[in-house]
């Protein structure tokens, strides 16, 4: 079995391809895809170069391979590279304690405690983090605890495993003036990789044939996931991230990157401009977003869990970038009986409604943190992608942008197989319209805010529960990397196969 080290086009965060359970074919087929993601570019986050034709793999990609680019040349880089971790735990460990459950006395968490819980969630992972952060040389992947989701080999780069978040063209935040892109890194604590190995396994053969069921995707109490959110560009282009830290990565550039930006625009070192977006090359990214969710039944009982996310301050009190992370806020539900439709809860930076009860922003964020909120001032970082613009929504058009669904909102969609997009657009997937006198300009269309359909990304089920019942779908407990990466990578992975065999017997006629 050859191990996939094709580089495909890629989509930043996640798979608009209609069902990936029956993946399509065809030249045809294939060139109408990639015109219907041309159109989405610019306009959905997520996409950041053009989306990946899954259809078109002619080799399967393997399920534990590090890293589908080669390692940086040794004069370039000799530091050390990113392992996978996937030896996944069978057992919950015991007698753990958990230290955001005394803030709320094993009881409810509310926009009153919200922040001591984030900070006992920050405290809970710092030394991890801070030893991640600063001292690589010294990580033993395989023996730190924390792990991460096979099939992901070929969106990963060798250094530090990142793959691409979202990208954003300037203007979308504050003092920002070049387009920018982020890479992410998804870790998970040693409880929360008991459910990646009752999903995935520790051998290829179960790799190839997951244990898709409700129940071995449930995680259990206490588990942690931690994402990192980087940057391209450094503090000379984007003031916000003066003084963060710098990490650097090995990659090719995509098209909507902030690296790889003209030396003579942007000011700052391994800017990425000496790669193509066929040829890797060192480049710096800079950390601005921390995400921590947690299964926390006691605090959370109608969705299990809390989100909440970490950002860049450099105003903040600390002697280095990990003390600057402050939260940004909390969310555990999507307020579905909270419904404003006011221009303040849809045009970005939108106002926060302190009614919410499931959610909680942090006053004291810097601007370019809560400038790309959720509806309403749901929680989402700069990193998620609730602001879509431009937008067709009912029958308005939002040249500036619209506020949709927040982090908890997209991640309620992690549901297997997949019917809805991550956002609370019409179709699936997502289609574009023409914005009003313009033949050439266009919008995502999404539900109308408020309407039964928008309503479906802000519930508060239970992550047993699919956002879209019926069909045999089960729902995969809030993990969008199982749902909107691994998943479809391991079909792709079958797709592959299926079409390897199927030439065989005409190449031993030949």
């Amino acid at each position: 079995m050859n191990n996939c080290l094709k580089l495909c086009s890629w989509l930043g965060g996640v798979v608009v391809a209609s069902s990936m359970a029956v993946l399509t074919s065809g030249a045809a087929q294939a060139s109408d895809k990639a015109s219907h993601d041309d159109e989405l570019q610019g306009k959905v986050p997520f996409l950041t170069s053009t989306a990946q034709n899954l259809d078109l793999a002619d080799s399967p990609i393997h399920p534990f391979i590090n890293s589908a680019l080669p390692n940086p040349p040794a004069e370039v880089y000799s530091g050390p590279l990113f392992q996978l971790r996937h030896d996944y735990p069978s057992q919950v460990p015991s007698g753990q304690t958990y230290p955001w459950k005394q803030v709320t006395n094993n009881g409810l968490i509310t926009p009153q405690n919200s922040m001591a819980y984030v900070e006992a969630l920050k405290d809970y992972v710092s030394d991890d983090m801070r030893k991640l952060l600063y001292s690589y040389d010294q990580w033993d992947p395989q023996s730190e605890p924390w792990w991460q989701s096979i099939w992901l080999g070929t969106e990963r780069e060798p250094i530090h495993g990142f793959y691409v978040g979202s990208g954003f063209p300037a203007g979308t935040m504050p003092e920002q003036t070049l387009d920018l892109t982020t890479y992410v890194l998804t870790l998970y604590d040693e409880t929360a990789a008991v459910t990646l190995g009752n999903i995935w396994g520790t051998t290829e053969a179960q790799a190839y044939k997951p244990n898709l069921t409700s129940p071995a995707a449930q995680y259990a109490e206490g588990s942690v996931i931690v994402k990192f959110a980087f940057v391209t560009p450094c503090g000379a282009d984007w003031a916000p991230m003066e003084g963060t830290v710098a990490w650097p990565i090995y990659s090719t550039l995509n098209e909507s990157n902030g690296s790889g930006n003209n030396p003579s625009i942007s000011k700052c070192p391994n800017n990425g401009s000496n790669g193509t977006t066929a040829d890797p090359t060192l480049t710096n990214v800079y950390l601005m977003q921390f995400d921590i969710i947690v299964k926390d039944s006691q605090a959370a009982p109608q969705t299990g869990w809390v989100f909440s996310t970490l950002i860049y301050d450099k105003n903040a009190p600390g002697n280095d970038a990990w003390d600057k992370m402050i939260p940004l806020g909390a969310t555990w539900g999507g307020d579905p009986d909270i419904i404003n439709t006011a221009s303040t809860a849809l045009t970005p930076p939108v106002t926060v409604n302190t009614n919410l009860k499931q959610n909680w922003i942090n006053p004291q964020a810097p601007a370019y943190a809560t400038a790309t909120l959720g509806w309403d001032g749901r929680l989402s970082g700069p990193n998620d992608g609730a602001v879509v613009t431009p937008a067709w929504a009912g029958s308005h058009y939002y040249p500036k942008g619209l506020a949709s669904a927040g982090c908890l909102g997209c991640h309620s969609n992690a549901q297997y197989p997949q019917k809805s997009f991550l956002l609370p657009s019409t179709t699936y997937p997502p289609q574009v319209t023409n914005a009003p006198g313009s033949s050439t300009k266009q919008a995502l269309v999404l539900h109308e805010p408020g309407s039964k359909g928008w309503m479906k990304w802000f519930q508060s089920r239970s992550g047993t529960e699919p956002m879209d019942p019926g069909d045999g779908r089960i729902g995969l407990d809030y993990d969008m990397v199982t749902a909107f990466k691994a998943i479809p990578m391991w079909q792709a992975a079958l797709e592959a196969i299926q079409k390897e065999n199927a030439a065989k017997p005409s190449l031993k006629r030949k």
